[in-house]
């Protein structure tokens, strides 16, 4: 009994430390995301009903300058009934830098229902017509 136990002991420390001293690479993803699946998927998140998904998803569009995104953003900016994410809108619209929706902000500015956006979009606004909000697009720089 003695000796099946140290024999065990010592099979088990060999597979282990072998585990531990040869390990072997993890594979790496074949699959590349492209523009078009970046911004695909950022439309889904835009129109999912959960707020925190929507937001990331509206603000990153954005950050992107993905010009598919203008027409969600717009409608985004009119009907969202979260103060928070007409916000994001009309900033990413902003980013974005498309004459539409730089004039969906100028509007917005004027005729939102919340003084909250009203101010901001009116900031967002005056900071694109300053040039102070880059609208250069992220997948251009590889």
């Amino acid at each position: 009994m003695k000796k099946f136990t140290i024999v065990s002991v010592v099979v088990i420390s060999v597979i282990l430390f072998s585990a531990i001293l040869f390990p072997q690479p993890v594979p790496m993803r074949s699959v590349q995301m492209d523009e078009n699946q970046i911004s695909e998927n950022l439309l889904i998140g835009m129109n999912s009903l959960n707020k925190g998904l929507c937001a990331s998803s509206t603000y990153l569009m954005g950050e992107l300058c993905c010009k598919k995104g203008v027409i969600p953003l717009l409608s985004l900016l009119h009907n969202a009934e979260c103060e928070e994410i007409r916000i994001l809108a009309a900033l990413s619209l902003c980013k974005i830098g498309d004459a539409r929706g730089i004039y969906a902000v100028k509007r917005a500015s004027v005729f939102d229902e919340s003084d909250r956006v009203k101010r901001l979009c009116n900031l967002f606004y005056k900071a694109s017509l300053a040039g102070k909000i880059p609208a250069t697009s992220k997948f251009d720089r590889g």
